[in-house]
Formats: structure tokens, sequence, C-alpha cells
């Protein structure tokens, strides 16, 4: 009787068990269908989920891996579509579908080599493999191997001759080869397979732009919508067509006719809205990007473009919460994390910015806008070796990446890496011949080479591109003035003035001619009406107070200077010059110990005024004694944090005595960041960079300094000790021997002789 109940016992197991494996095998075809009936609906997601489950149930189910690869595809996620064919692939070396995926996957992350064996694994198989041919074709484009790839696609006409796509391809080729002739033919023979093909001639319409045949270029694109009226592809192109024509009526009228094509998509809305960005009209824009929010409320790609449209149009509340909406849903969707990154940069958040950058491109190392923003706000938070190299890696990634070129070659600059400078702008104008800002930068960089010709063409370039941009004419003043032909620098200036007469610049070159001619009262004439002009923007006043305070000083009539100089503090009492002269006015008349005895009395009713404290500590550092300086920068900068001029003082003072470096560095970048054309500010900057050995970056913030306070002595001497220790003899000798010029007196002068006399 036992033996009988355990050997029934047993056959039930056995039963319930082979049950269960045929209720899994009949579970993860049903994940399977379920997954396929999702694709077919386009519900990607869901599919996802239901292959998972089949996978689940058993991971070398390869039906389903399939796909969920093609889920993954459908979905934009290559990276996650790539591990499932290469886990396919594993399991089916053979499969040459699969091993084609792999080796696409493998050309679009620029992993040539392995795409490459993968294509002709597969051609040594199926010699006749037309997706095989065109991947190893597109291979050899890649890697500028036209020839080879011009007979990969003469054998694809042959295998595939009724097909336009091989003849499209060749002709693109051909022109890559410079047979012109033969690829206006070959894209021709495609028009005649299928004379209402839209590619062909679209591809054809592009090889005339780019013959400059734009009248043949207009024909076959009207021929292409009059042979597909109600493509909206063909409309699109027509639009981009007229807008590189600078016909943004007819563009509009193309991109607009797409809506009436495809009332119900997304992509017309969003041309159209590209189109009223491009040509200003932000509010039809904001129209359209909300137009294609209401077809698809959850496309994070759409909510995304808007995100971007209000950033771009400072409206950050609006940028700010549709970013948020995105990344609550898809916390590492990457543009977003990127526009993230770029607002934290504009919020003054540098180092946040980075962090967030960071994860992007440890997901995604070749998102070249992510290093770009990398560099930009490293730039910003004052690392401009660790931005130079994220923006040098956005060019690699990117070569016609046209800002990131742009910052590439200002950081050179900075540097003084000039030769460097001119190749990244020269390179970039090869590509952008109308960017305003390069030509600008490379006219500086030729500049500080002292290539003067070169310099000039630049400037002119600037006055031709933009007539009205007072740019152009200031440089062209700077250059005259540097080479020494004073009447004609000065004509550029009164030309830069009078474009923009609130513009400080060219008035202040201005000025110091008027004083250069002795022309004291035509150099007060001018700060009055300046003054006047300036009447509702007091910082601005400061300036020109202060500046009328100097011409003052420099005639002796120190009256009337200490009035200006304290004209100058009451419109604007963050700006460190008028602090200074009113101290050096006080060392002058030796009245500093009434002027000392007058502030202690201030700051017994009120320890914590800001401007008492600061006048304080400038006396006591002209007289000598850095430590009670010091503890008045410090007083100031406690009852006021933001206080730029105490900011600079004290860092300045640090570097100077030997302090902490890095606490002086932290001080005068954030004063810097409130003014950043303070030239003061400049001046410390460059000396902390140089107490730190950072020459390169010390000469860039002190050249700046210079070329606004050029007869400065302190200036040139921190410049010319930058250019000895970097090994810049000519340039150091220049800067030192302009120091002894402007003050036989100065403190440093000594030590100048003797560094004369070595070098």
């Amino acid at each position: 009787m036992n033996y009988v109940k355990k050997v029934l016992i047993v056959a039930m197991i056995a039963l319930i068990s082979l049950a269960g494996c045929k209720s899994d095998a009949e579970k993860k075809v049903a994940h399977l269908e379920k997954g396929k009936a999702f694709m077919e609906k386009g519900e990607y997601k869901s599919a996802e989920l239901e292959l998972k489950n089949a996978l689940q149930i058993d991971p070398k189910y390869v039906d389903a891996l399939k796909v969920l690869g093609e889920s993954y595809m459908k979905l934009g996620d290559a990276k996650n579509a790539y591990r499932v064919y290469n886990t396919i692939g594993g399991l089916m070396p053979e499969d040459v579908d699969t091993q084609l995926k792999l080796a696409t996957f493998l050309m679009l992350g620029k992993q040539t080599e392995e795409a490459r064996k993968k294509a002709e694994a597969v051609i040594f198989k199926e010699p006749s493999n037309v997706d095989a041919l065109y991947l190893l074709a597109g291979l050899q484009e890649q890697d500028e191997k036209f020839s080879e790839a011009a007979k990969l696609y003469e054998r694809l006409v042959e295998l595939d001759a009724n097909n336009t796509k091989p003849f499209l391809n060749l002709g693109r080729v051909l022109i890559k080869l410079g047979k012109i002739d033969e690829a206006e033919q070959t894209l021709k023979k495609a028009i005649t397979l299928d004379p209402k093909a839209v590619s062909p001639r679209l591809v054809l319409s592009s090889f005339y732009i780019a013959k400059r045949m734009p009248d043949a270029a207009e024909a076959e694109l009207l021929a292409a919508v009059a042979n597909n009226p109600d493509t909206a592809d063909v409309q699109i192109a027509l639009g981009n067509f007229y807008l590189m024509l600078r016909k943004p009526d007819k563009a509009e009228a193309a991109y607009l006719k797409t809506i009436e094509i495809e009332p119900n998509k997304t992509k017309p809305y969003l041309i159209a809205a590209g189109f009223y960005e491009a040509t200003a009209k932000n509010d039809l824009a904001l129209t359209m990007y909300q137009k294609a929010l209401a077809l698809a409320p959850e496309d994070i790609g759409i909510k995304n473009a808007l995100a971007m449209y209000y950033f771009k149009n400072k409206k950050f509340e609006e940028s700010e919460k549709l970013i948020s909406e995105i990344l609550e849903k898809r916390p590492n969707h990457n543009p977003t994390r990127v526009l993230k990154g770029e607002m934290l940069i504009v919020k003054g958040k540098p180092e946040e910015a980075v962090s967030m950058l960071d994860l992007v491109i440890n997901d995604e190392p070749n998102f070249a806008r992510a290093h770009y923003f990398r560099g930009l706000a490293l730039y910003a938070k004052g690392d401009a070796r660790m931005a130079k190299a994220s923006v040098a890696k956005a060019v690699e990634l990117a070569p016609r990446y046209e800002k990131a070129k742009l910052l590439l070659s200002e950081i050179h600059l900075k540097e003084r890496n000039l030769a460097l400078a001119q190749k990244e702008l020269e390179s970039l104008l090869e590509i952008f011949p109308a960017n305003y800002q390069a030509s600008l930068y490379l006219g500086n960089a030729y500049l500080g080479q002292k290539k003067v010709e070169e310099a000039r063409a630049q400037y002119k370039r600037l006055i031709q591109l933009a007539p009205d941009n007072p740019t152009g004419e200031h440089r062209m003043g700077v250059l005259e003035r540097l080479t020494g032909k004073m009447d004609a620098a000065k004509d550029h200036f009164e030309k830069a003035h009078a474009m923009n007469p609130k513009w400080l610049e060219p008035f202040t070159q201005l000025v110091l001619i008027d004083l250069m001619n002795k022309e004291v009262d035509r150099a007060l004439e001018r700060c009055d009406a300046q003054l006047t002009l300036l009447a509702e923007t007091p910082i601005a006043q400061g300036v020109v107070h202060n500046l009328k305070g100097r011409i003052y000083l420099s005639q002796k009539k120190y009256t009337e200077a200490e009035a200006a100089f304290k004209a100058a503090l009451a419109a604007n009492d963050n700006y460190l010059q008028p602090y200074l002269a009113l101290a050096r006015l006080y060392l002058i008349n030796k009245e500093e110990d009434r002027a000392i005895a007058q502030y202690k009395e201030i700051l017994e009713k009120n320890p914590n005024q800001v401007q008492a404290n600061m006048s304080m500590g400038i006396i006591y550092e002209m007289k000598k004694q850095p430590d009670i300086a010091m503890d008045h920068y410090r007083k100031a900068l406690a009852a006021n944090p933001d206080f730029s001029p105490a900011a600079n003082n004290l860092a300045y003072n640090l570097a100077e005595g030997g302090g902490d470096l890095n606490e002086a560095l932290s001080l005068v970048q954030k004063a810097k960041e409130k003014f950043p054309e303070d030239p003061s500010l400049m001046d410390t900057l460059g000396w902390v960079y140089y107490k730190k050995g950072l020459y390169d970056s010390a000469i860039a913030e002190l050249t700046d300094s210079l070329e606004k306070i050029p007869d400065n002595p302190s200036v040139n001497y921190h410049l010319g000790m930058a250019y000895y220790k970097k090994g810049e003899i000519d340039d150091a000798k220049a800067a030192l021997k302009k120091v002894l010029e402007l003050s036989p007196d100065f403190e440093k002068a000594d030590e100048i002789k003797g560094i004369l006399a070595e070098i």
C-alpha cells in the first residue's frame, strides 16, 4: 500500500512539473504576442514591458529579444538597443541581420574598425548582400575613402538597378571626388528611374544649390512639389530653400502649407516654430509650439523644445517649470539635463552646472553640447584650463560647432595663446564667414601678435559686416592709437561715439586724446556733455565724474578734483577708482590724519558704515599699514558681502602680503562677476594669477586691464612681471620700460632696473 502511494505521489509531481513547464512556454509566447500587438499600435513602452516579462521567463528567448531591440529603436534608446542586439549576436553569431544591426551601431558610435569587420564578415558569406554593401560604403565615406565608396556604390547600382538609392549615394560621393559632371548625370539617372520620387529631386536640388545655380535648384523643388502636392517633406525643403535665399514670405507660405497637409502631426508646427524664431516672430513661434504640444501633450521632445524657447527668450520661470516636468518623468533625458545645466550657468551656479553636465557626459560621452556647456560653466567658474579641455572635446566631436569653436578661441586669447586663437578663428571663418565675433577676435589675435595690417583687415571687415555697430570703428581707433596715429584714431573713436553716444569706451579714449593734446577744456566739455546724456544712468555717471576728477587732479585743481570724486561715489559707491583717488588726494595735501579722524568719528557712530571702512582701508594701505587696512576691508565686507571695492583691495593685499591666495582668488572672482569691465578688478585678478604661477591667465587679465587704463604704471609693472616669469622677454622689457617712463619714482623702480639689466 505504501509503495503504491509513493508511486502515485511521484507521478502527480511529474505531471505538475510538466504542466508548469508547458505553462511557462505558453506564458512567454503570450507575452511576446502582446508585445508585438503593442508594437503595431505604436505603444512601444507597453511593448517593452511585455517583452521583458517574456525574457524573465526565458532570458535566451531570441524572438522576444529581436522585438525588444526594435522597441528600443522606436523609443530612440540606442544604448539599450545595442545591448539587446549584442545579446542576440552572442546567441546567434551566424544571424546576418543581427550582425548588420550591430555593425550599424558601431559605425554610429565611430567604432569604425569593429563595424568594418562585421560588415566584411557578412559580405564574405553573402557577396551580394545589399545592406552589408551599403554599410561598408558608408564606412568608407566616414573614413573619407571616397574612391573605395564609389566602387561599392557602383556595385550596388548593378545589384539594385531599379532603386534610386544607390544612384543618389554614388552622386554624392562623385561630388566629393570632384567629378561634377558625372555626379549630375548620375543624379539625373535617379530621376529618370522614378520621376515622381521625392529624394532624387531634393538631392539634385542640393547639388545645384552647392553649384550656386538657384534657378535650377528651384526648378527641381517645384517639380517635386508638382509631383507630390500632398507631401509635407517637399514643402519643408522648399521652405528651407526660400529661407536660405532670404525670401521669408515664400518660406513661410511653404511651411504653413505643411500644416495644411498634415494638420494632426506635430512636425509641421515645430518646423514653423523654428522659422518664426529665426525671423524674430516670437509670438507666432510660441503659438506653434503650443499647438504641437496640444497634439502630443506627453511628448518629451516638444516640451524640451518649448523649454528651450522660453530659455532663449529669458522666460526662465516658464522654462524651469517645463524642465522640472520633463526630468520628473524622464530623469535621464539628456537634452533636458543639458538645458538645465545651461540654466544653472545663467543663474550663476557654475559648480552645480558642472555636476549636472558630468552626469550627461558619463551617460553619453560623445554628446558635444554637454561638453561645450561644461566648458562654459568651468570658464564662468574661472577654471580656464579645464574649460579649454571640455570645449576642445566638443570641437573634436563636432568640428562645425560654431559656439564651441568661438569659445575655444576666446580662451586661447585670454591665455595669450594668440597663434592657437588665430588658427581656430581662421578655421571658424572658413566655415562661417559672416561670424562677426570671430572676425573681432581674429583682429585682436593679429593685433596682439603685432600683425597690424592683418588686424586692420579684420576690423574693416567688422565695419562692412555691420556698418551701424560701433565696435569696428572703436577697434580701428585702438589699432591706430597703438601705432601712434592719433589723428586717425580720434576720427574712428568719434565715429564710434556718434553711433552709440552712451558707450563709454570710445568716449573715454577721446577724453584721453584731448588730454594728450593738452586740450583740457575740450576734455571737460566732453565730460559735462556726457553727464547730461547719462542723467538716467548713475553707474555710468560715476565713471564720467571719476574721469573728470582725474582731469582736475592732473591740473592740480584739488578742490574741483575732490568734488568730482565725491560725485562719482554719490553716483556709484561700488566704484573703486574714486576711493583710491580721494586717498591719494589726501596724501598729496598731507591731510590723511584729518581724513582718518573724520572717518573714525563716522565709525564710532556706525561701525558698519561701508564707505568709511573702505576709505580708512585705502588710507592705511597707502600709509604702508596693510594689517589695519585689511581689517577695515573685512569690516566693509561684513557689512556688505557684495561690496566689490573692498573685495578687490583685500584680495590684492592677501596676494601681495603672502596671504591665502585661494581666498584672494575667490574674492576677486566674485567681484569681477558683478563688474566684469572694471580694469582694477582685472589688474587684481591678474596679479593673483601671477602669484599662483598661472602666467597665461595673468597676462590675459592684465592685458585687458591695460587696454582700459594704458598709462597705469602698476598694471604695466604687473604685466611686465608676468611676461618676465613666462619667458617672453621682449614683451617684459617693453612693459617694464614703460613703467619707468610713466613713473620714474615707482616704488618697484629698483627691482625693475635690476630685471632690465639682467635681460
